[in-house]
């Protein structure tokens, strides 16, 4: 019987399409239909096994095809450029796997709070931020799960994330793979939208767009937009970010925005970076003094003849004075020599010549010539009985005396080692003195600037600032950050705990805030055992134990700096701080 195609069926609606989404459900009909059919089946027993293969095949063709027709419709809309963000672990408990939410606050009630505004859809309306920032969302813009318009009012919910107690409260993802580099982002401000009527999620519209223009407290012109995808969890780039700077001309004395550093902070890291080759240089001049040391000559000591071939011969001892206590001596030819005969001592030699031999000041070399025949052998000084008793008696004189001058060497190599250890300490200790110097003075004049900034106007509002502006076709959350990679001036190994006697803690995340940037470097995993940092500048950190924030202070990081292997000692957030302002104060921000 031919097969029949039916190509001409009428058009599905979406209210169909909508109630046969559940994947699942799809599956498991698929699965009792095709059992049900093979049961059915004259031959389902003798086939039994064949039969269930087929099921099973059938299943995971129509698994594998849904599941790419799914996910290929999908489209984010925002841009083609992905980044793939590190995912949360996944925490196993009874063998069951519970995946985190990929935004996770690591305290609920630190949360960044969201601010609630209404606008209605057929008007649309500009929403003015507390931060200044606005939000301009266009007419009839909305539509709910099934692709309605929207009628009536609508519930926008908006908050923003601008320094590094945000993010951290926030539980919002900061890094990001690429080509196999962690990064870690520095961020210039980011926003969290999305809406609601009734209670319900709404959606934006195909082909609108909100506007937002987020004032920004970074003026610099190195940042990105990105889009956070949270179902494929990954940071979408959308563009280069383009700032507009702040046009309100700020007070002609607002030295703060013009301030460098004082010549006592220049001063301070030019001492600090000289130190290291002042102490290469005070090894240099040890070392050479050191080695200038005379090194004693140890005598040899007599050997007493043991019958070997000899060779009585007269020694110029100037030439070798080592020889001087084998004065009567006569030559052993030694047992290395495989070319001696007894007809050596039957020649009669032109010259005999005595020199230095393989193992100086042990044995000698003496080459024998007669017309075009030369001889050479290895020969070794020995004494008769009466000749050697007298010769040992004035070799261990001699090394009595070669004794002690070796121990006298060796104290003032001891000597100059232990100064050059001193001076060297020293200078490291000058360093520890002058970063911890470095430190308080950035401090103070950090201070300085904060302080002529607020005489100036009592606010926030006249830092340098600028306005990002974002086109929003999809509600989530936005950012414009700027990708940086750990630090890499010093690294430390870490373990952590409440005191010095307590069991160590384990934490899940943590966070090092590097002052002076809006940057937060995120660990997890192995990593939070080992932690990076530039030398000079100001850090702190906050860890997260079992949903507890604990916290280690700016003055606690610079005292470890320098150190390889060190045990925190965390202090536990209190438990009155119930908001992000508290947190802010806690880390030092």
């Amino acid at each position: 019987m031919e097969p029949k195609f039916n190509l001409d069926r009428p058009k599905v609606s979406d209210d169909e399409i909508n109630k046969h989404k559940d994947f699942n459900n799809l599956v498991k009909q698929f699965k009792e239909q095709s059992i049900q059919k093979a049961r059915s089946d004259v031959n389902f027993l003798k086939n039994k096994k064949a039969t269930y293969a087929t099921v099973i095949a059938g299943i995971a063709v129509i698994c594998t095809v849904t599941y790419f027709t799914v996910f290929k419709n999908q489209n984010t809309k925002i841009a083609n450029d992905k980044t793939t963000t590190l995912k949360e672990n996944k925490v196993t408990e009874n063998k069951t796997t519970v995946k985190k939410p990929f935004v996770a606050p690591p305290a609920k009630k630190l949360n960044v709070p969201y601010s609630t505004y209404k606008v209605n859809t057929s008007k649309g309306g500009e929403i003015a931020h507390h931060t200044k920032s606005k939000i301009k969302v266009p007419q009839n813009a909305f539509v709910n799960k099934a692709g309605q318009d929207i009628i009536g009012d609508v519930e926008i919910q908006y908050r923003e994330m601008h320094d590094q107690a945000d993010i951290i409260a926030s539980g919002i993802p900061m890094t990001y793979d690429s080509a196999g580099t962690k990064y870690h982002f520095e961020s210039a401000g980011m926003f969290d939208i999305k809406a609601s009527q009734n209670g319900e999620q709404v959606f934006l519209k195909h082909g609108k767009q909100i506007t937002v223009d987020m004032i920004s407290r970074q003026a610099a012109d190195s940042y990105n937009q990105y889009y956070l995808d949270t179902v494929a969890q990954n940071w979408v780039v959308i563009k280069h970010d383009t700032p507009i700077a702040d046009k309100r001309k700020p007070p002609e004395n607002n030295s703060a925005q013009k301030a460098q550093e004082p010549k006592q902070i220049v001063n301070l890291e030019k001492k600090i970076e000289h130190i290291p080759v002042q102490v290469d240089s005070v090894k240099t001049v040890y070392t050479k003094k050191i080695n200038k040391l005379p090194a004693p000559s140890q005598p040899n000591k007599p050997a007493k003849a043991s019958g070997k071939p000899q060779f009585e011969l007269e020694v110029d001892y100037k030439e070798f004075p080592e020889l001087s206590a084998f004065k009567n001596a006569v030559f052993e030819v030694g047992a290395e020599n495989k070319n001696y005969t007894k007809e050596l001592h039957q020649i009669t030699w032109n010259s005999a010549v005595v020199s230095e031999g393989p193992q100086k000041g042990k044995n000698y070399l003496l080459t024998l010539k007669s017309r075009n025949r030369v001889e050479k052998l290895v020969v070794y000084p020995v004494l008769s009985e009466d000749d050697y008793e007298t010769a040992i008696a004035g070799y261990e004189k001699k090394f009595t005396e070669y004794n002690k001058l070796v121990e006298k060497k060796e104290a003032e190599e001891l000597k100059l080692k232990q100064e050059m250890e001193a001076k060297q300490k020293a200078y490291m200790e000058e360093q520890k003195k002058l970063s911890a110097e470095l430190v308080k003075e950035r401090i103070r004049f950090q201070q300085q600037q904060e302080a002529l900034l607020a005489s100036q106007a009592g606010s926030l509002n006249n830092i340098q600032k600028a306005t990002r502006i974002f086109q929003v076709s999809n509600f989530g959350i936005y950012n414009s950050d700027c990708p940086k990679t750990l630090p890499t001036g010093a690294d430390i190994n870490v373990s952590y705990a409440l005191n010095e006697n307590s069991a160590l803690l384990s934490p899940r995340l943590v966070y090092v805030i590097e002052h002076g940037k809006n940057q937060v470097y995120t660990y997890d995993g192995a990593t939070i055992y080992n932690l990076k940092y530039n030398p000079g500048t100001e850090y702190s950190l906050c860890a997260v134990v079992n949903g507890q924030l604990y916290v280690y202070s700016k003055e606690q990081f610079s005292a470890i700096a320098g150190e390889k292997k060190k045990k925190l000692i965390l202090t536990p957030l209190p438990e009155h701080i119930s908001d992000v302002a508290d947190l802010r104060k806690a880390l030092e921000i």
